[in-house]
């Protein structure tokens, strides 16, 4: 295992990996989102997707855990959001066993149109309101559409993350309860895949070296989010949700594009 790491070791591949995820773990760290999905398109600068993601496997696991851990609230975000996240747990293996059969290049465009109707109306102030009063009609609903859709695209954070603005939380108990959905999300899913045997010593080494930039860059967002006002945060994470939106069109449109020729 150890002859094989450092055979197949990449130092230009695991300094751009690390670039990636500091710049990753940053947005993590004012957001409490953002890691997979600023990381992996400067990783797949140098690796194919499937390396990209195996690399994340682990680091995904052990960021989430570390900043659950560090916002608190664990007992209390659980308490209060249970009807979102354990539908949203119990969706994702079923979402796994659909990835075979079922387009998700043209799901993941779809999911990007919604995600920036929605946050496009917020951002408006055209506030969807009725989801915050009827929270514990919408959370099931929307945890369990998450989850079987997280399973085919691995993006099950989004949707609740803006279901979770829109009950207009204070900045620690949004983090908190986005700390526990992730953690608990990346660990249903990392088991669930864990058949495909992409996560290989190579990417769980690049994955495990890459937790120190990453730690770093969670550092240092927490102290800029700390420093942000409610207002002026609620719209960050609206806007990067919109940059989330508009990145999956644009990555799925250029592969069925690349696969059509």
């Amino acid at each position: 295992m150890i002859d094989q790491v450092i055979n197949e070791f990449n130092g230009a591949h695991f300094a751009l990996i690390c670039a990636g995820f500091l710049i990753g773990g940053l947005v993590k760290g004012i957001s409490s989102f953002g890691l997979p999905t600023v990381s992996i398109p400067i990783i797949l600068f140098v690796l194919p997707l499937p390396s990209a993601v195996s690399i994340l496997a682990l680091p995904l696991i052990l960021s989430n855990f570390a900043q659950m851990i560090s916002a608190g609230g664990i007992k209390a975000s659980t308490k209060r959001h249970w009807p979102l996240l354990l539908p949203l747990l119990i969706g994702l293996p079923f979402g796994v066993y659909f990835l075979a059969i079922v387009n998700t290049q043209i799901l993941t465009i779809v999911l990007g149109a919604v995600l920036i109707l929605i946050t496009s109306l917020e951002l408006m102030g055209i506030s969807l309101t009725f989801l915050k009063q009827h929270e514990r009609v919408f959370g099931p609903v929307i945890g369990a559409t998450s989850g079987v859709i997280g399973g085919m695209t691995s993006l099950f954070g989004i949707i609740p993350i803006f279901f979770l603005v829109s009950l207009d939380l204070s900045k620690e108990k949004f983090v908190s309860v986005v700390s526990v959905l992730l953690f608990s999300g990346s660990v249903v899913l990392a088991v669930s895949l864990e058949r495909s045997a992409l996560l290989g010593p190579l990417e769980a080494f690049y994955g495990l070296a890459g937790m120190v930039p990453i730690m770093f860059g969670i550092w240092v967002g927490t102290l800029i989010r700390k420093r942000v006002d409610q207002l002026l945060f609620r719209k960050i994470i609206l806007s990067l949700i919109l940059i989330v939106g508009i990145s999956m069109i644009y990555r799925n449109f250029e592969a069925i594009s690349f696969f059509s020729h």
